[in-house]
């Protein structure tokens, strides 16, 4: 199924500019901790997110991926609580988003039984897109599609090492790790 090219991040989006930008203006000099606090409070201020944007954006997020025809199939085969794994992944992007140190499984474990190809990572970014500009700062969406990139990016790779292109895997051939030579047989 064809679906609309996910539109780019807003203008300004530098990478993970938003993260950099709360160490760079964080002590140096400060405890891990008080400095993993003034860290989080630095991108809540700078992005807007908070524990009930992130609830709002997942559950949000998920209503889309339910109905999508192509990933709504996977969630629905593997998903059995829905509540459940909305608490799951609020604390996964209270995570990764705003250093809550609350998630702790191994999310390539999670996603290595579901049969995924490499076409379902562009699509969860896309659906993952168009909710964060439905309800995020465009510095929140600039910081949260930044690490979605990056995590999809490594679950592709992990998971759908067959169709990585060979500029991504250090130009060894996917299937038989052999380099690509031009002319060779």
């Amino acid at each position: 199924m064809q679906h609309p090219t996910p539109q780019p991040p807003a203008a300004g989006h530098d990478g993970d500019s938003t993260t950099r930008h709360a160490l760079d203006t964080s002590a140096a000099n400060v405890p891990p901790e008080p400095r993993r606090a003034a860290l989080a409070a630095a991108l809540r201020q700078r992005t807007g997110l908070d524990e009930d944007v992130l609830r709002r954006m997942v559950e949000s997020f998920y209503a889309q991926v339910r109905l999508d025809p192509d990933l709504g199939p996977i969630f629905a085969a593997h998903v059995a609580d829905w509540p459940a794994h909305y608490a799951v992944m609020v604390d996964f992007w209270a995570s990764v988003a705003l250093l809550a140190g609350r998630y702790h499984r191994n999310a390539l474990r999670a996603h290595k039984p579901l049969g995924l190809r490499s076409e379902h990572f562009d699509r969860w970014l896309q659906l993952f897109d168009a909710t964060l500009q439905q309800h995020v700062t465009p510095q929140a969406r600039s910081h949260l599609l930044d690490i979605a990139r990056r995590i999809a990016g490594t679950l592709r790779q992990r998971l759908c090492p067959a169709v990585t292109p060979a500029h991504q895997n250090g130009g060894l051939h996917a299937i038989t790790n052999d380099t690509h030579a031009a002319g060779s047989a």
